[in-house]
């Protein structure tokens, strides 16, 4: 039996413990919707996202993976609106204090979050950043040729060509500590409610888009400088301009 499979079994759910558990004895730490920020980095405010008007059933038809990238830049706004209909808080577009975003979590606990690797975006100096969504910003973490060590981590040629590359890590104690063992299954299907979210706004915005699997977690969490008793990377996606012919 593979390790994946022990583990599945091993965090099967017996009993619903923590759903016995009234609101009002909750633990703070159940509440509290925790985001990450560098606060002593330089932080870029990104454009207000909108996204064209199309047909949901187009934009479905146009959903693929799409590796052949041109090496062309993308402007500031798509960008905006990647990381903003992807994992970005409605209140911002909504006025509405809440902590609501445009995918599900688990006990509404957010453990994710996104680092774009910035190669060719219009008006935005390429390096590594982190997308702060209390303020809809990306905050500049390192600048081009770090960036582009992310290559050696890969073991695919067409990604260099990618305009950016999103990088989705978690913070694992965040769903962890109200649902165990069984918090990284919820982790994994958040990552993909996400990275599906990423596609369609591709898809919708004419760009091309790929998830990757195949990388070296030690060196990408080291890119990061990442605490990997508390987060890691979990996935990542490569988007940049294309000229393949969409499906629909």
């Amino acid at each position: 039996m593979t390790t994946s499979r022990k583990f599945h079994n091993t965090t099967i759910l017996k009993a619903f413990t923590y759903s016995k558990v009234p609101f009002s004895d909750w633990p703070d730490s159940w509440k509290m919707i925790s985001y990450k920020a560098y606060p002593r980095l330089k932080q870029v405010l990104l454009p207000k996202p909108s996204l064209p008007h199309r047909d949901l059933e187009v934009t479905l038809l146009e959903r693929s993976s799409i590796r052949d990238f041109k090496r062309s830049p993308i402007s500031k706004k798509y960008l905006s609106n990647l990381l903003y209909f992807s994992a970005g808080m409605k209140q911002y577009l909504t006025g509405h204090p809440s902590t609501k975003r445009y995918y599900p979590s688990a006990g509404a606990r957010y453990p994710l979050e996104v680092y774009p690797l910035v190669f060719h975006v219009h008006g935005l100096t390429s390096g590594g950043y982190h997308y702060h969504v209390k303020t809809h910003s990306v905050e500049r973490l390192f600048d081009l040729p770090t960036a582009q060590k992310v290559f050696q981590c890969v073991d695919q040629d067409w990604m260099t060509n990618a305009s950016i590359i999103l990088i989705i890590t978690a913070i694992f104690d965040r769903t962890e500590e109200k649902y165990g063992s069984r918090g990284y299954r919820h982790i994994l299907t958040e990552y993909g409610h996400v990275a599906q979210n990423v596609y369609l706004v591709a898809a919708a915005l004419g760009l091309g888009c790929c998830s990757v699997g195949g990388f070296i977690d030690e060196q990408i969490n080291r890119l990061l400088d990442l605490d990997v008793e508390d987060e890691g990377i979990v996935g990542m996606i490569a988007i940049g301009n294309s000229s393949v012919k969409r499906l629909a």
